[in-house]
């Protein structure tokens, strides 16, 4: 659905944009109907919650299910592309 693809792009921008969540690579998003589905890796418990946080603030999103696994290991670095999605 375009409106879907509409949502994981405001999703993603917005995750881009807040200093807090910019630099998590392993954040990958994906909204259906008003949903958003959050998987992935993030170093600490406090970037898995600033996610979450930043999803729900985003316009239209009703639900967010976070299924990100805190993971020390995990690497920060740069935003990666927003994903390309065909027509």
């Amino acid at each position: 659905m375009p409106e879907d693809r509409k949502q994981t792009h405001a999703v993603e921008e917005a995750l881009a944009e807040d200093e807090r969540t910019k630099g998590l690579t392993s954040v990958h998003s994906k909204a259906v109907g008003g949903a958003v589905f959050l998987e992935g890796e993030v170093a600490t418990r406090e970037e898995r919650d600033a996610v979450e946080e930043v999803v729900k603030k985003v316009d239209g999103v009703k639900l967010v299910r976070n299924r990100l696994q805190v993971n020390p290991d995990a690497r920060p670095g740069g935003w990666r592309e927003p994903h390309r999605h065909e027509e």
